[in-house]
């Protein structure tokens, strides 16, 4: 018996199109332009023996309506759950994607990729004997993101329905050059490689993404159609942590999957685990290096990278330690308490006060420091010194924000491309009393410093928050993705817009405005800092709560519209 199918679909050519596609497959359309005619066609599908559909092919709707709503509310009975839906969508909305994670036996096609439609009704429609395990934690992996590869349209498709059926987020390219791009543009956990594409093969794909910063954190894996020795050997080879079949069922293909996803999630928390114990270590014992028995550096905390003047641990680490500290007077010397003179990252001196800890059994060297303070005389600055107060001098900035400049400059000046992202949030607060005009913190008696303080527990990174102004506020944000920032901006406005004044009737709210120190290397700090405070301008001229996005030139409200 032939297959039939509900389409609905306001757009005329739109339907036009599925319902001939859909003909050319070997199903039996019925479509309707309305979703009330629609509603109405599921609950007459029984009147007659053979009538019942086997699938509903539903255009998604561009605004949302009581009609559409209706019919929504409908697929979502008990009595139609079991009901294969293929929502068509042109712009893949959040909602959207919402609604087919949240119900079984659905899946989503972008219009422009209607031809998708043979396999995923396929897949949807055929029978499969024995409990059914694919349905199961749809939920349960929407933490992994999923680059799939090949450069068969059709397998392509249908992987990507196989592994959003189980909850993971998914992105498709058809070749080596498509998938370098796409792991520029987004963070993917794991990689499914085809081993023979257009112009290239999995592993040298493989070999480029792990080669790549941006990417070399990806677990790869390649699918071949072949049991070939030499196939899995150059798979492995390469660095992929797994070889997959095309011919092994999905079960077996998703279990594979299941156990990757573990490894990545497990290593996620070693790196949260690795973070947290950083910042023990920087709160806890300072300025910490540990040097191996080949006389390498190995580990650096922050503290320790602030005070030698390098601006990310990548640069400090493996270094010969020689180039650092005097490592012969170390070796030499027992557990205790000494002054030396190091080196920094400008090749000048620093004086320092360190604690050389017992040796471990490896060998290694446990180096806790601090550098002396120097007095300070006219005439005897740096230059990055005369830099930093040339900064506060003619932005007029506050005195306090001394150091957070120096750090400003030490990342700005960073021109090496690492996996964390650096951006400067300038936040400007404003008190209001009950429904009067709005005026910066600074002219209500000790509230500024009050802001001030309060930002500082908001955000604890030492010398990344600081009082610019009288009402004017910086944060140097660390993140590891770019979209990070937005929520990052949102989350530490909605904080400040809740710090409580000790007077009853007076609440705060800001303005802001984020720049990418990462995304704008060609710029020194003086520059970055002068954008920023040109585009508070901009903010407070429209209003309050709100920042500006200054690489994607767009506002972002800190509350979201309801």
């Amino acid at each position: 018996m032939t297959s039939k199918l509900l389409l609905v679909e306001p757009s005329a050519t739109m339907r036009f199109v599925i319902e001939n596609y859909a003909q050319s497959l070997g199903y039996s359309v019925l479509s309707h332009s309305d979703y009330p005619h629609a509603s109405d066609a599921l609950h007459q599908q029984y009147r007659a023996y053979g009538s019942d559909f086997a699938g509903v092919i539903l255009g998604w709707p561009v605004v949302n309506s009581a009609e559409s709503d209706a019919l929504l509310s409908q697929l979502e009975k008990s009595e139609f759950a079991d009901l294969p839906v293929v929502v068509m969508s042109t712009d893949m909305r959040a909602e959207t994607k919402a609604w087919v994670a949240s119900r079984n036996n659905t899946s989503i096609l972008a219009w422009k990729e209607y031809q998708g439609l043979a396999v995923t009704l396929n897949r949807m429609l055929t029978p499969v004997a024995g409990p059914q395990v694919l349905a199961s934690n749809r939920l349960a992996n929407n933490d992994i993101h999923v680059l799939i590869v090949d450069d068969s349209i059709s397998i392509r498709y249908a992987l990507r329905d196989l592994f959003q059926l189980q909850g993971y987020q998914v992105k498709l390219a058809s070749n080596h050059d498509e998938a370098v791009s796409l792991t520029h543009q987004h963070m993917f956990d794991i990689a499914v490689i085809d081993f023979y594409l257009q112009g290239s093969t999995g592993d040298e794909l493989t070999k480029s993404l792990l080669a790549d910063p941006a990417s070399n954190h990806i677990t790869c894996a390649i699918l071949t159609g072949t049991y070939a020795d030499h196939i899995i050997k150059r798979s492995l080879n390469a660095g992929a942590v797994e070889c997959m079949f095309k011919n092994e069922s999905s079960e077996l293909l998703m279990a594979r999957i299941g156990a990757l996803s573990q490894f990545v999630r497990q290593r996620k928390q070693l790196v949260q685990q690795r973070l947290r114990l950083d910042q023990m270590i920087d709160a806890l014992a300072g300025a910490t290096l540990v040097i191996g028995h080949n006389e390498q550096i190995s580990y650096a905390s922050e503290q320790a990278c602030r005070y030698l003047g390098f601006a990310n641990r990548s640069h400090i680490i493996g270094l010969h330690a020689g180039q650092v500290v005097d490592i012969d007077k170390l070796r030499a010397s027992q557990p205790g308490k000494y002054q030396a003179q190091w080196t920094d990252s400008a090749h000048g001196p620093v004086n320092v006060v360190y604690r050389h800890l017992p040796e471990s059994q490896n060998s290694e060297l446990i180096i806790n420091f601090r550098v002396m303070p120097t007095e300070k005389t006219p005439g005897n600055e740096t230059p990055a010194e005369l830099q930093a107060q040339d900064l506060i001098t003619g932005l007029k900035l506050h005195p306090a924000a001394h150091a957070f400049v120096d750090t400003l400059m030490q990342y700005s000046t960073l021109q090496t491309k690492t996996q964390e992202f650096i951006s400067l949030l300038v936040l400007d607060v404003f008190a209001q009393t009950n429904e009067e005009a709005l005026v910066p913190v600074n002219e209500i008696a000790g509230l500024s410093l009050h802001v001030a303080t309060e930002l500082k527990q908001v955000y604890r990174r030492e010398n990344h928050v600081v009082q610019l102004d009288e009402n004017r506020y910086g944060f140097l944000l660390r993140h590891t993705t770019e979209p990070q920032a937005y929520l990052l901006t949102r989350k530490i406005m909605q904080l400040c817009n809740a710090i409580k004044p000790s007077e009853d009737n007076v609440t705060l709210r800001s303005t802001g405005c984020l720049i990418s120190l990462s995304n704008n290397r060609d710029q020194s700090a003086l520059q970055l800092l002068e954008n920023s405070f040109q585009g508070m301008d901009a903010v407070n001229a429209r209003g309050y709560n709100q920042a500006l996005l200054l690489d994607l030139k767009r506002m972002l409200p800190t509350y979201p519209a309801k």
